[in-house]
């Protein structure tokens, strides 16, 4: 079976370097020098995925810069429930996959990269972590917030996230899946803006590849 990483790993760099945003521009550096002999992580799936991946996939628009690449990603992704073990903030409602993991020893440029599904009408409430994050918009909408900004994210768009802005997202009718990247600080602090002293637990397997 052909690998998907390298594929995807270029088709995201590209989209950093065509950006006109200097932060995204920075990451296509970063990705490029992200090694393509990765070996990829056995596939699984999940309850969000079961039942909105399917249709999340149709619906990727056949333009998008990353339409081929992130649909065998997803189809064959190591996808696992979420809700970062603290219920009382966030009751769940949506699925991660972690594609790649470059962090110390194995890298000194820590970077991580994977994928997400939420189901309909959920919203993720506000949140922030130490590492700065990526959002490749793949299909669905949602209605998104970051610090003071308040705006719809569509199929096709790049939205960053500095180190600690609280940013939270909420679906509408169609579940959203999107490729997001972590870089910086990937053993930091996640919290959520409703309990911003309590730290909340890193999710399972996002550490799992350091070859």
């Amino acid at each position: 079976m052909t690998a998907y990483l390298p594929t995807l790993l270029d088709e995201v760099s590209r989209l950093c370097r065509d950006s006109n945003t200097t932060a995204f521009q920075a990451l296509s550096i970063q990705l490029d020098n992200v090694p393509r002999t990765k070996t990829e992580k056995s596939s699984s799936t999940c309850p969000t995925v079961d039942e909105w991946l399917k249709s999340a996939l149709a619906v990727i628009p056949p333009d998008h810069g990353l339409h081929d690449s992130a649909s065998v990603a997803a189809a064959r992704a190591p996808w696992q429930e979420a809700s970062r073990g603290v219920p009382e903030f966030f009751a769940g409602g949506y699925a991660y996959a972690s594609l790649v993991d470059e962090a110390p020893p194995a890298s000194d440029d820590p970077i991580r990269m994977g994928l997400l599904l939420q189901r309909p009408n959920i919203a993720y409430p506000g949140h922030a972590h130490d590492a700065e994050e990526f959002y490749f918009i793949l299909s669905g909408e949602a209605h998104w917030h970051v610090d003071a900004h308040r705006f719809t994210a569509l199929p096709g768009d790049l939205i960053h996230h500095a180190p600690c802005a609280i940013h939270a997202m909420e679906t509408t009718d169609a579940p959203l899946l999107a490729l997001w990247v972590w870089r910086g600080e990937l053993t930091g602090r996640f919290w959520y803006e409703s309990a911003p002293d309590v730290d909340c637990p890193s999710p399972p397997g996002v550490y799992a590849d350091r070859r």
